[in-house]
């Protein structure tokens, strides 16, 4: 977005793969927001051409393809767009926690300790329902921490953290969520100008073979458009819940669990 692409991180900028992500859900363009220097702070709103999933499980697919059926892409994919979201990236020093075994983790064993500030390398990420900034949108903890590796083009690799913990452990200990379950590495396949960065890129497309990718390309149904041009934000989300189990019945589907 002109006056505001020039702003925007050069981390941030590019196409990223949400390389093992459990999740049927692939690629994901992060540089048409918003960067506020004062706050460290970084917003985006959800937009067409932003998300890629996959019509197919590749053969490597994360957790045995167990979320790549089209039932479960579909509902990730429509979720998405129906929710209005927004993802607000906040940098932070970073705390260098230790690095536990698996499945234990704790928010920022990935980066380097004192870093983050100056040179960007970890944040708390949150998504908003309808845009909302007031409240986050998830339970659980999301980080992204640098991780990239010497030689690397600074911020093409990114501890996706995803961190969590049974309700009696925030209730004894306060926020603690010390296991990372379903964290994944954001990695950068083409920069902001569409160059290949190697040897992300071809090993994204050895991953992918001949599965195909689709993305949502905005609001097509003229009366959602109408409800959001009126600021109706929440009737155009029921509106195309509506439709969407419609289209979800007629296709032998349950309801979704998203709504």
């Amino acid at each position: 977005v002109p006056g505001l692409f020039e702003k925007v991180p050069k981390k941030l900028r590019g196409v990223f793969w949400m390389k093992g992500n459990a999740v049927g859900e692939e690629l994901a363009v992060l540089q048409h927001g918003q960067w506020f220097e004062e706050d460290l702070a970084y917003l985006v709103p959800y937009s067409p051409w932003m998300w890629a999933w996959p019509k197919g499980t590749p053969k490597d697919a994360p957790g045995c393809g167990l979320l790549y059926g089209a039932k479960s892409v579909w509902e990730v994919a429509f979720g998405l767009s129906a929710y209005h979201l927004g993802f607000s990236i906040v940098f932070d020093e970073c705390p260098g926690s230790p690095n536990l075994p698996p499945p234990f983790g704790v928010p920022g064993h990935m980066c380097t300790k004192g870093s983050g500030v100056d040179d960007l390398t970890y944040a708390r990420l949150q998504f908003h329902f309808m845009g909302n900034l007031s409240f986050a949108g998830q339970v659980d903890m999301y980080t992204i921490e640098e991780m990239s590796k010497k030689g690397d083009e600074p911020g093409s690799t990114w501890y996706r953290g995803i961190y969590g913990g049974p309700p009696y452990f925030e209730s004894t200990f306060g926020q603690c969520k010390p296991f990372s379950i379903g964290s994944y590495e954001l990695t950068k396949i083409l920069d902001e100008d569409g160059k290949p960065l190697e040897p992300y890129y071809t090993e994204f497309l050895e991953y992918m073979g001949d599965v195909p990718l689709f993305v949502w390309a905005g609001y097509g149904n003229k009366t959602v458009l109408d409800m959001l041009q009126r600021g109706d934000s929440l009737e155009a989300a029921k509106y195309m819940r509506q439709k969407a189990e419609a289209e979800a019945a007629a296709n032998g589907m349950v309801k979704m669990p998203y709504f």
